[in-house]
Formats: C-alpha cells, structure tokens, sequence
C-alpha cells in the first residue's frame, strides 16, 4: 500500500509538471516566445490541438505587436550607438519569431482551424538594413575619432578604436577600411615590455642560466594588450622593463653524513603448545592441542650516507616604466635547489627494518651536482616564482 502511494504521489507530480508546460501556461505566465515556440513544436505534429493554435496567434500577435511599437519609437529617437544595436537586435528578434512560425502558414490552414490567418507580421527588413548601417557608421566615425586622438598620443584610445572596429563585424564581415585600421588601432595600443636578468652578485652565474630564466613563459603571460620579450628588437618600443636582480647567490658544500644504527622488531617465529599449571598441554573442548603463535626479536645493522648539497639564489623583481623613467614596483624572489641522496644497507635479519629503511634500501653514493648544477635547478624553481609574480602584476604593464 505504502509503494502505491509513493507511485501515485510521483505520477501526480509529472502530471503536474507536465500540465504546467503548455503554451498556455506559458503565455498566461506572460513567457510569449516560449510559449510560441512549444506551440510550433506541437502544431508540427500531425495531431493538432486547436487551443494549442489559438495560444500560438494570440502569443505571437501580442509580443509582435508590443515589439514592433517599439521599434518604431526607437527609429523615432536620436540615434545613437546604444540605440542603433538595440533597433538591430529587436528587428532581428521579431525576424526570428516569424522565420519560426511562417512555415506553418504554408499549410493548409484548415489543418490549423483557420487561425492562422490572423497573424499579424511585420517587415523589419528596412529596420535591419537602416540599422546595420546606422551602427556600422556610428561605430566607424567613433573608431576613426579613437585612433586620431590615439596617433595623437592618448594610446589608451587605440584600445577603444580596436574595440570600435572589432565591433562592426557583429554587421559587416567586410566594412570600408576597418582591416587596416583595426591593426593600425592594435599596434598603437599594445605594450611591449622587455624581461631582463641582471646579476649583481659576486657570483658568476652559468651562461645558460640567464637563458634558462628567459626561455620561460612569456606566451603563457601574453595577453591582448600586453607582450613580453626576452630578446630586444630593433625599432620596437618597450613601455616596460622588467628585471630580475640577482643580489646574493650562496652555494653549499658537498655534505656526506654516514650514519649507523641497529632496528630492532618482535617477528613471528612458528607456533608453540600452550601448557597448564601442571605442564601438560591444553586441549580445546574437541581434544586438539591448543597452540600460539611465538614470537622471536630479531635485529639489523643499518648503514645510512646521505649526500647534500644546496644552492640558494636571492633577488628582486623590478618594473621600470620607460615613459616616466621611474620604477613602479619590487618584490623580493628568492629559490632554492636541494640535492638529497640517499645510500642505504643493512647486515642482519631483514625483517627488523621499518617501512622507511625499506624504502630506502639500495643505491650507492653518486656525484655531486657541480655549482653551475645546482644553480641550474635553482633556475627552474625563480622561472616559476618570476612567472607568479609578473601574472600578478599585469595590471602594471597593461596601462
């Protein structure tokens, strides 16, 4: 009885559901476009509702009618950029609506009960065609006025000219001379910021170092309006340097630490036959012999040599604006390279190591990382902390 319930509560629930999405519903709910758009989905289907066609005219007459009030108030009105799109994007909207429902017209309308005579279209093709231009000429005049001021010296203004020019696209895949001045408006208004590595340290770095600082991640930093180089190019303006200063490099010595220890374990060795207070063996309650497990120590002689070097590269990350010749920020970065090895061995019952020495089991001594190693490894490590702090900086450069 319980599960019967169950069942008939869920059946209610989709049968609700199900009531609640009708054309309808929708239009009663004032949701017009969905409620024209379910009853085509309906209409297409050979059986037809004819409340489902009645909603669809009275759905699509009410919102096409409202909307294209609209748009002739807004033809009405000063134009400008704002208003040009919005006049677009409305004829295009009611376009759209009657693309959808016109095909059903090309029926025979005692299918549909001879409602659909009473549809109400509208021609927006002069609305489209009137806006399109009035919005690709607007956005040329204010793209054309942005990259004038910007040749003028307000590079900022480029940005909005490329914008301008990006723009007309959404109307025109090809609009008088928008390619040319599109990238006219790019070129104005990218950064170009130089990254650099300087050593002020009485260290003498390896020649690949510097390299292998620079060969980072400058694509991954590019942004729309910001590149990084890490190689100066002739006739190329830098609005930024970036430095990192090396101010203190410290190199550790080759460290070898021996070590030896013993590990001690209970292990199980066997079984052995549990005896009363009087010496004889127990038995359990079938006559059996009890037996335990017996235990023995067992022990190891561990040998350890760890080996240990470690290189320590410190400094500062600076930003130069060589508009101002200023330097707009530092940040301290510093890496550090560790080598660990480990040889390990043991004389003795195996089965007295703990899990770590077992882990640790093999290998012998190896060479040392010379300095110009290490420093290499220290590298990878300030390549990485550079890239965080530049990607939280960006807001700096891109001004």
């Amino acid at each position: 009885m319980k599960q019967f319930r169950t069942f008939s509560a869920y059946f209610l629930i989709l049968l609700f559901a199900a009531s609640c999405k009708s054309p309808q519903k929708l239009y009663e709910k004032g949701d017009y476009d969905a409620s024209i758009k379910l009853a085509v989905e309906r209409l297409r289907k050979k059986r037809v509702d004819e409340e489902d066609v009645k909603t669809l005219v009275e759905s699509f007459n009410y919102i096409n009618s409202r909307e294209a009030d609209r748009l002739t108030r807004l033809r009405a009105e000063q134009r400008t950029d704002e208003k040009w799109r919005e006049i677009y994007d409305l004829a295009n909207k009611i376009r759209g609506r009657q693309d959808l429902v016109k095909p059903l017209t090309d029926f025979d309308d005692q299918k549909y009960y001879g409602h659909l005579a009473d549809l109400k279209f509208t021609n927006v093709d002069y609305a489209i065609s009137e806006s399109r231009d009035g919005a690709a000429e607007f956005l040329y005049k204010k793209g054309v006025e942005n990259i004038t001021k910007a040749r003028e010296g307000e590079r900022l203004r480029a940005r909005d000219a490329y914008n301008d020019f990006n723009s007309i696209s959404s109307y025109y895949s090809s609009y008088k001379d928008v390619v040319t001045l599109k990238e006219e408006a790019y070129r104005l208004g990218i950064n170009h910021v130089f990254f650099t590595v300087i050593n002020d340290s009485r260290v003498i770095l390896p020649p690949d170092f510097d390299k292998g600082l620079k060969s980072l991640f400058v694509r991954d930093l590019n942004s729309q309006w910001v590149k990084y180089h890490t190689y100066k190019e002739e006739n190329l303006r830098y609005e930024y340097d970036i430095v990192t200063r090396i101010t203190r490099i410290d190199i550790g010595p080759d460290a070898m630490d021996r070590n030896q220890h013993i590990e001690e374990a209970e292990v199980e060795d066997g079984m052995e036959t549990v005896y009363d207070e009087k010496g004889k063996p127990k038995k359990d309650t079938s006559g059996v012999e009890i037996k335990v497990k017996k235990y023995k120590k067992v022990r190891a002689d561990v040998f350890e040599a760890h080996q240990h070097k470690e290189a320590k590269v410190v400094g500062y990350i600076e930003y130069y604006d060589n508009r101002t010749k200023e330097k707009v920020l530092s940040r301290p970065i510093e890496s550090t390279a560790v080598f660990n090895h480990y040889a390990v061995r043991f004389e003795g019952d195996r089965r007295a190591l703990n899990k770590e020495t077992q882990r640790r089991l093999g290998g012998s001594p190896v060479p040392f990382p010379n300095d110009a190693e290490i420093l290499m490894l220290a590298s990878e490590t300030m390549k990485n902390r550079a890239k965080d702090i530049m990607a939280d900086n960006e807001y700096i450069v891109v001004k």
